[in-house]
């Protein structure tokens, strides 16, 4: 992390802030419970809800304690207030309907009750966040090279990368490594004040880290997970660009999209036979629509035919599903009564009801005004985070990695529901608690651990 702006970074003289006064076993738990939270992109399991109210409790103790610390904005109660309005309408809808409803994984909307104090958790352990997040690196390196399936790769076979629950949450994850590891390099290339030691070992395992990916995603045959990355790369290409001389950034650059395709070129006749039924499917339907058919008419054919593969036929069902859910209640949704309403549906009979699409998850539950109130948060985290890389509270990297990452995933939103998995919840907790230390920082906040004597009483002592 870089090292503040003066004006913001500067406290009243003589402070110790909270996180120098913490005590060495609390800091070495906190950092590993922060590991923790971002463990679901090598490890798939709820760890990470644990240690999230485990460093709440933290935070809210040595918030409790602190003489000067941040104030709760309009921004920590909007996110209070839309988990208070989750949790109430949860409870009375369980406590009115005889059925006892309890949805699938309704309650977790209700997480931004723990973004404000996650935030004030960063504010405690910033001064070795640096440290934590090269740990991270070490772990995503041990775990890649643990689970690596370079056999099964290269003789075509679909694996499962990392320890995840599929292959499909493997790529998901994988990608979002590969941005992070990118845009961690990179400061540490540019950025000569960083420490050095961590440097040189970015400098070392990045590529290892990168390659490993690379080859994962490919193994995972995830088609939505190609797409997203394929969207995402010319993006951090250009990013790059910035970051480097342009004759040296270009070369580079020209030099991997050189590997990039002649990778591609290589398992050119697999790729094709893993997404080529569906992306005709897909390109017939758009054909369909073009040339002026219903898009209600266009998707039961889809669903109908015999040439659509069955992954696609599935999603098909499950967003014909989800587009009738949700017409019946848009504005406000169906709430935790939604799986109701979704025994009446067209294509009821479909096995999941992982709806397979992050946005309408949101649509059926919460309706039009729901997503709007979560569009709206995301957008202030964002302007939030943005705002502290031109104030010069955090690197550029630190912005790019974060505004990357959030796009890579939406786009990965438009085929799985990865919101509603240990990835997606973890995704949300670190960088909306990422983006609420961003908004303390850039407005001066600090937690001390005493409070300061004024200039006067030190000059009377």
């Amino acid at each position: 992390m870089n090292t503040p702006h003066a004006d913001l970074a500067a406290g009243p003289i003589g402070v110790t802030r909270a996180g120098s006064s913490m005590a060495k076993p609390v800091a070495i738990i906190g950092g590993l419970l922060w590991l923790i939270v971002a463990s679901p992109t090598v490890l798939e399991t709820d760890a990470y809800r644990y240690a999230t109210a485990l460093l709440s409790l933290i935070a809210l103790v040595y918030y409790m304690r602190a003489p000067v610390r941040p104030r709760t904005d309009w921004i920590g109660w909007l996110c209070m207030g839309w988990a208070f309005y989750v949790v109430v309408r949860f409870g009375i809808t369980l406590w009115l309907t005889p059925q006892h409803d309890i949805g699938a994984s309704d309650w977790l909307y209700a997480f931004p009750f723990f973004f404000p104090i996650m935030g004030v958790a960063l504010l405690l352990y910033e001064e070795v966040m640096e440290k934590i997040v090269a740990a991270y690196f070490v772990m995503v390196l041990v775990m890649l090279i643990a689970t690596q399936h370079f056999r099964e790769v290269f003789a075509g076979e679909t694996v499962r990368p990392l320890i995840m629950n599929n292959q499909i949450h493997g790529a998901v994850a994988c990608g979002m490594i590969v941005i992070f590891t990118i845009f961690w390099l990179l400061h540490y290339v540019t950025e000569k004040s960083s420490d050095r030691r961590i440097a040189r070992y970015a400098y070392v395992v990045s590529p290892f880290i990168l390659a490993l990916c690379l080859i994962a995603i490919y193994g995972a045959k995830s088609k939505g997970v190609w797409l997203a990355l394929g969207i995402t790369l010319p993006l951090l290409a250009l990013l790059s660009l910035t970051y480097l001389r342009m004759k040296a950034g270009l070369i580079a650059i020209v030099v991997l999209a050189a590997l990039l395709i002649a990778g591609i070129y290589g398992v050119r006749h697999n790729l094709d036979k893993t997404a080529g039924p569906t992306v005709s499917a897909a390109v017939s339907m758009v054909e369909n629509m073009a040339d002026g058919h219903e898009v209600g008419g266009v998707v039961s054919n889809a669903i109908s035919s015999t040439n659509t593969p069955v992954s696609m036929d599935e999603r098909l069902q499950l967003w014909s599903n989800s587009w009738e859910v949700f017409s019946s209640a848009p504005i406000f949704g169906w709430g935790n009564r939604w799986l109701e309403r979704w025994a009446e549906t067209r294509y009821s009979h479909v096995q999941y009801t992982l709806l397979h699409n992050g946005y309408l998850e949101i649509l059926v539950r919460y309706g039009l005004f729901g997503a709007a109130v979560m569009g709206f948060m995301l957008g202030v985290f964002i302007r939030a985070v943005w705002r502290a890389c031109k104030a010069g509270v955090i690197p550029r990297a630190a912005w790019h990695a974060y505004i990357v990452c959030l796009f890579f995933f939406s786009l990965t939103l438009l085929s799985n529901s990865n919101n509603r998995l240990a990835i997606g919840e973890s995704l949300a907790i670190a960088s909306s608690a990422f983006a609420c230390w961003c908004h303390m920082r850039t407005k001066g906040e600090y937690l001390a651990a005493a409070r300061p004597v004024s200039q006067g009483a030190a000059a009377g002592a």
